[in-house]
């Protein structure tokens, strides 16, 4: 057999654990940034009531070492919800049902069915809007 085909056989042997171990990192890489990711579930949206203003309710489920949590945020209409950048002002554990009332375009009413066991935030007021819990 010519050096040359010894040459090609011998970088043929190598490159096959090198290309597998490759995939093999990649793959435990992609399984291992899923575990810290959360999962974040839209319930509903209730309007202001002219329309101009809505409370967004989500879900929050992180996995095993972090309880779930319901948690509401106020947006204007017509701006796309994003748990990242939509700031929350009120956290609860576990998933709850919310009852949300306007008041007013500058007030809302918020109470949770069952009530919460543990309360993480509860902000006073969300921007202009006051926020009063039941």
């Amino acid at each position: 057999m010519s050096r040359r085909r010894w040459i090609w056989i011998g970088a043929a042997v190598l490159a096959v654990p090198v290309v597998a171990g490759f995939l093999f990192v990649v793959l435990i890489d992609s399984v291992m940034s899923g575990f810290g990711a959360c999962r974040v579930v839209r319930q509903r949206a209730f309007a202001s009531p002219n329309g101009s203003q809505l409370v967004v309710v989500v879900w929050k489920s992180c996995g095993a070492t972090v309880p779930d949590s319901t948690q509401a945020s106020i947006l204007a209409r017509g701006r796309n919800f994003s748990p990242e950048s939509t700031p929350t002002f009120v956290s609860v554990r576990g998933h709850l049902d919310v009852v949300v009332a306007w008041s007013s375009e500058r007030a809302v009413r918020i109470g949770f069915i069952p009530g919460p066991e543990q309360v993480y935030k509860r902000d006073q007021r969300a921007g202009d809007v006051a926020i009063n819990y039941e």
